[in-house]
Order: structure tokens, then C-alpha cells, then sequence
């Protein structure tokens, strides 16, 4: 399984939402400076933002305009490593869960 396949898996976000996480593990993005790279419109940028956060792959940091007030978001991703350390504990997790359901199998039919 490449990750491309595993990410879909786990998270049910395809090829946008990894090219807009590589993308950010380079620099923090505001979603304009996305639209313009990877070139979709504003709404479909938003969502898999969105999505990247939801699953914490992805953070967003609000930042305030200093000279005129209001505020705005930047978007960065977490390092490989942290994504790495965080996905083992979701696996290891879901594999206990799914040994215990499993162990407990006739108790349930």
C-alpha cells in the first residue's frame, strides 16, 4: 500500500489534499497563496483545508493585522515525524479495539 492509498484509507482525502500538504510542510500558507499554486477555486481549497485539519495533518494559526486591525489564517502541516508518531498511536489504537471486538466475538453473536 503506497501512502497516497493509506491516506485515503484512514482519512478519505485524495490527491488535493496531499498536494496542498506537501505544499504546506514547506512554508505556512494563506488559502489565496494556495489557490494560486495549485490552481482550484477558493471553495475546493477551503474543504480540503478543511479536511487536513479535521484529521491533523494540517494547522491553522490566526495571525492580526497590526496596522489596519482584523486578523487572517495561515495553514501549515505538521512534520512527517509528528504525522508518523501520530498515525502508529490511531493504528495501534484501532488494532486494540479491533482484537478486543474480535476476542469478544461470541458474545456479541
Amino acid at each position: 500500500m503506497d501512502c497516497n492509498s493509506m491516506f485515503k484509507c484512514l482519512f478519505n482525502i485524495g490527491e488535493n489534499e496531499i498536494k496542498i500538504y506537501k505544499i504546506l510542510l514547506e512554508r505556512e500558507m494563506r488559502v489565496g497563496e494556495i489557490v494560486e499554486i495549485v490552481r482550484k477555486d477558493r471553495s475546493t481549497i477551503q474543504r480540503c483545508l478543511k479536511k487536513l485539519m479535521e484529521c491533523g495533518m494540517v494547522k491553522r494559526e490566526k495571525k492580526i493585522i497590526e496596522d489596519g486591525g482584523g486578523y487572517y489564517y495561515v495553514y501549515s502541516g505538521i512534520s512527517p515525524n509528528e504525522l508518523k508518531e501520530w498515525l502508529q498511536k490511531c493504528i495501534e489504537r484501532w488494532y486494540s479495539g479491533m482484537k478486543e471486538a474480535v476476542e469478544n466475538l461470541e458474545k456479541i453473536i
